[in-house]
């Protein structure tokens, strides 16, 4: 009896209200499955638990905006597969009756941004000993897009009426463990911040050089900057001498934190450059967009000076810009270097010696 899983990234059949996230379109351009939180996208880290889970089949359908956000390395699996469609529901009922063709009875599905860390063995099994076309998925909050279908009965179903079906039932599978729903950018800072207290089972990428900090393959931490933990600094970022990460923020992938600025419970996305003498609190940084938590506004910053994306490299003026600011800061500040500082968990920053610009949320 084979099993498989089909996974839709997106935002098809979400429960979200309209309107719920409103910033979104302005902050981001990718569905929040394919954004890395903590060195790793919730996408992958989901094809890893149904892999883990000895599915036999997993195939990853998005459209065409959607297949920007893929990664080469989430193909690292050979039962993984991914593929574009241009119209997502009758692509699913073809993938059911090429899985029932193929063997595979049964087969999960799973739409949106959801991260669920679920016993799926044990979602079939109640799905199985149920003996009903379709199996959904909730927990203390509502209903989750996460389903077990049987795959020849699902093909002549209508699965517009299964899927947007707002009740629950007496055999819906009721899940304990962790989730996540992804629906909103703040959604997001709390999948960091579950991440790096340990609030679920998935842990940062990386190695835990001290307790709570993590750094990431290729990462380089200034001798002269400070990291109190929890906090994760992904791979190939750069922390400048000065700064300070602290209160269980993430920096991802490709980012650089310059000279003097505080990173305080916030989220700084891959391919972000914070300027000199910032302060960077409760947000979530985007290339040159500022969302602030506590304000619920997007900000975009006109100057690459203050914030801007690495990807595509800078125009040589901007280049120039960007250095005659170090240098400036540089001049300002002559002190000899002290090995870095990392501190662990339940220690207070101490004041900081300069004044910053404030970013506060």
């Amino acid at each position: 009896m084979g099993l498989g899983a089909i996974v839709v990234p997106g935002e098809l059949y979400r429960n979200a209200p309209a309107g719920i996230a409103p910033n979104m379109d302005a902050l981001l351009s990718d569905p929040l499955a394919y954004l890395e939180v903590a060195g790793r996208s919730t996408l992958e880290r989901t094809i890893e638990r149904f892999v883990r889970a000895e599915v036999d089949a997993v195939s990853v359908l998005q459209t065409e905006a959607g297949s920007r956000g893929v990664r080469p390395s989430f193909t690292a699996f050979e039962n993984v597969e991914f593929q574009t469609v241009s119209d997502l529901r009758p692509a699913i009922q073809q993938k059911l009756q090429e899985y029932s063709q193929s063997g595979i009875e049964h087969s999960f599905l799973l739409f949106g941004n959801i991260y669920a860390e679920t016993d799926l063995l044990d979602l079939f099994y109640f799905h199985r000993e149920a003996r009903q076309t379709a199996t959904r998925t909730l927990n203390r909050e509502g209903t989750l897009d996460l389903w077990v279908v049987d795959c020849l009965k699902a093909q002549d179903f209508d699965l517009d009426a299964m899927f947007l079906q707002p009740k629950t039932s007496s055999n819906s599978y009721f899940i304990r463990e962790y989730v996540n729903r992804l629906i909103t950018a703040r959604d997001l800072r709390r999948l960091a911040s579950d991440l790096l207290q340990g609030r679920c089972v998935a842990r940062p990428s990386g190695r835990e050089v001290k307790r709570g900090i993590w750094i990431d393959e290729g990462a380089e931490v200034h001798r002269w900057a400070r990291v109190v933990a929890p906090a994760y600094i992904g791979s190939s970022s750069k922390i400048m001498q000065d700064t300070l990460i602290t209160r269980q923020s993430s920096v991802e992938k490709n980012c650089c934190i310059d000279y003097g600025t505080v990173v305080e419970d916030s989220s700084i996305l891959q391919n972000t450059e914070i300027g000199i003498c910032l302060d960077v609190c409760h947000a979530i940084a985007n290339g040159n967009k500022l969302l602030s938590l506590d304000r619920d506004v997007v900000i975009e910053i006109s100057d690459p000076a203050v914030m801007r994306s690495n990807y595509p490299l800078p125009k040589p003026a901007t280049a120039r810009k960007w250095a005659s600011n170090i240098s400036l800061f540089n001049r300002r500040k002559q002190r000899q270097p002290t090995p870095a500082r990392l501190q662990p968990a339940g220690s207070a920053p101490e004041r900081r010696g300069f004044e910053t610009n404030s970013m506060k949320g």
